[in-house]
């Protein structure tokens, strides 16, 4: 930083010697001519500067035939002095100018000085003999409008030429920060109230579409709560501050809100402003968060934090008094950080365009931002003695042109994002309506289907009670009596044939049970694995316990309340009645154990194994005849399960669904 100032120091003092030596008398300087036709003159190239180095210049010591002061001709075409760092090293800056009369009237003019922050202003109207015609009061930013020769935002000050006279003026100006530009320029008295006219409604209609567009974007982000709306606002208002401050409005409109902060700083928090929420706009716009560039959104976030030290160095006035050696420490501190945030939105821009991340919006943010930037940059290098001031660097209204091209580039690209959110949006809940509407409709047709089922059932259940029941129970009734009768025959054939019937009416008892078995078992939709257990020992119990001296235990684990439907529970049921009734015939076991596991997964675990004299096979497996295997290997793949049989101990029959 230290070598960079010495050779800005270098070109400065170059530039001054160069001057110097080509250095001309008053009478050598080209005079303007005062056209009787026109409303406003340029002085581009009719200017002479000198640098009062000392301090000490006034006017008299200028126009003495004696004195030393050389004039040095101004070749930017607007005067530019450099960057000022702060009073111990400002001095005053004498202009020059030459303005000829050839008409038979007196001609009223003013002298406009573009800007606004300019600590001391004073002019000074002198004939050809050296005489002082007019002495302006001095004044500068700490003037309130209303107390200046000319109520306005800019510095006006009047001066008449008399009929036939060529005069010379005199502009003393000081400056004690920042950069030394000074756009002048001579405006007819009588047009005056039409060139503010003129400059107000450009300004009003430039400020009047910032704050629209920013009421636009605050209604787009509390339609959609993207982030990126409200960031763009912040940028509208950067944009809105920067013009507000730096064309004078508020040194006219909020005079006393200028000494908010120390000196003349409030000058410079605006485009502090502007240029850290142009990267707090760009870090969401071409967001580099989740790519592999992602140290890139985090270089953003600590040049974000360094806006704190920026603060803080334009505010330190307030806590301690600077010396020289500290103002300039925070001064070089704060011009690394007012700058940083440009080359890191370089940085976000080409990342974005030579990584293919965000490729379009890298392109319009660079379209947008382009013009602006670029009187920016060229300010800068002209502040420098890079390049020349040429008048569309120093003037404003230029700016407000360029800010107005980006911010409609922006706010159309924008607006076609929120077109795009919008129509992605709806095709979305479109889409989620129409997978409702099958899902509503899937789930109509599967309670229809279910409740189909249950009426199937229900009619099933009930026909096998009032047909197959009825009957079964009339066959009962009736050979009940058949066997009463019998018993009134002779001895030997009557009690032979009611040992028959009862055998039958036994038989026929056992079928109604079973029966009723199934209707329990279809008459609901689902059990838990409780009522099952439940049911299970009632039917056991019932049946096959103590039977020829078999004992059997069940034991049901896992979930009770888990839920089993009717086909399951059927299906187990009927695997248990099989696999106990082949126990009882052909095991000749004396134990006999019923285990079932359903976990709260659904998985369920079906054993059966007996003490049994086990089994074996014709060709080690069974055989077609072997129904009651083949219907519970049938009924285990019903339930999308396995059936296993095997001999070991005893046999064990297995399934697992």
């Amino acid at each position: 930083m230290r070598l960079l100032y010495q050779r800005i120091l270098y070109v400065l003092s170059s530039a001054l010697l160069v001057s110097s030596l080509t250095a001309q008398p008053l009478s050598r300087q080209p005079a303007v001519g005062l056209s009787a036709r026109s409303e406003r003159i340029s002085l581009e190239g009719k200017m002479d500067y000198w640098l009062d180095s000392a301090h000490t210049g006034t006017l008299t010591d200028i126009i003495s035939p004696t004195g030393r002061v050389a004039f040095n001709p101004v070749i930017s075409p607007v005067p530019n002095f450099g960057v000022v760092t702060g009073t111990q090293v400002a001095m005053p800056i004498w202009l020059r100018f030459r303005t000829q009369n050839s008409a038979g009237q007196v001609q009223s003019w003013l002298t406009e000085i573009d800007f606004w922050c300019f600590d001391e202003l004073q002019l000074f109207v002198v004939d050809a003999r050296n005489r002082v015609l007019s002495t302006s009061r001095t004044i500068g930013w700490k003037t309130p409008a209303d107390q200046r020769m000319l109520s306005h935002r800019h510095f006006w000050f009047p001066f008449a030429v008399p009929a036939g006279q060529t005069v010379t003026v005199y502009l003393r100006v000081i400056k004690h920060r920042g950069a030394q530009v000074i756009p002048v320029d001579l405006v007819r008295e009588s047009a005056y109230a039409h060139t503010v006219q003129k400059s107000y409604l450009y300004w009003g209609g430039v400020l009047f579409t910032l704050a629209f567009v920013a009421l636009m974007s605050l209604i787009f982000f509390l339609t959609t709560f993207d982030r990126i709306y409200s960031k763009y606002i912040f940028c509208l208002l950067g944009l809105v501050g920067f013009f507000f401050i730096n064309d004078g409005f508020m040194n006219q409109f909020a005079f006393q809100e200028q000494f908010w902060m120390p000196r003349q700083n409030v000058y410079f928090l605006f485009p502090l402003i502007l240029f850290y929420s142009q990267l707090t706009f760009v870090r969401t716009f071409l967001n580099l968060k989740n790519t592999p560039s992602h140290r890139w959104h985090t270089v953003g976030k600590v040049v974000l934090w360094g806006g704190i030290l920026c603060l803080v160095s334009l505010t330190a006035e307030w806590f301690f008094p600077l010396t020289p050696t500290t103002e300039l420490i925070l001064v070089r501190l704060f011009t690394s950080f007012y700058w940083l945030p440009l080359p890191v939105i370089v940085a976000y821009i080409i990342i974005n365009i030579v990584r293919r991340y965000r490729v379009q919006e890298a392109l319009l943010y660079l379209v947008a931002i382009s013009p602006f930037y670029s009187l920016n940059f060229a300010l800068v290098f002209a502040n420098f003695g890079l390049m020349p001031t040429y008048h569309p660097i120093a003037n404003f209204t230029y700016y407000a042109a360029a800010a107005l091209f980006e911010v409609l580039v922006l706010t159309i690209g924008l607006a076609y994002r929120y077109k795009i959110d919008r129509d992605r949006t709806e095709q979305l809940i479109k889409a989620t309506t129409v997978q409702q509407q099958r899902a509503y409709e899937a789930e109509v047709q599967t309670l229809a289907l279910k409740n189909s089922l249950l009426i199937e059932k229900e009619r099933i259940a009930r026909d096998l009670h009032d047909n197959v029941g009825a009957h079964l129970a009339f066959i009962v009734t009736n050979l009940t009596h058949i066997s009463d009768q019998a018993e009134k025959q002779p001895v030997q054939e009557g009690k032979q044939w009611a040992s028959r019937l009862r055998t039958i009416v036994t038989h026929t008892r056992e079928a109604v049970k079973l029966l009723r078995e199934t209707i329990w078992a279809i008459h609901q939709e689902s059990f838990t694995v409780e009522e099952f257990s439940d049911r299970l020992n009632q039917y056991i119990n019932r049946y096959f316990h103590d039977t020829d001296g078999l004992h059997v235990d069940v034991l049901v684990t896992g979930s009770q309340t888990q839920r089993l439907s009717s086909t399951q529970v059927l299906n187990l049921f009927r695997i248990v009645q099989e696999a106990l009734t082949n126990v009882v015939k052909h095991a000749q076991a004396t134990a006999a154990h019923v285990q079932l596991e359903v976990n709260a997964s659904g998985h369920i675990n079906l054993q059966v194994r007996d003490n049994g004299r086990g089994f074996t096979w014709a060709n080690g497996a069974p055989s077609a005849q072997h129904y009651g295997l083949e219907n519970m290997k049938t009924r285990a793949q019903e339930l999308g399960g396995t059936f296993r049989i095997f001999a070991d101990n005893g046999t064990t029959v297995e399934v697992a669904v």
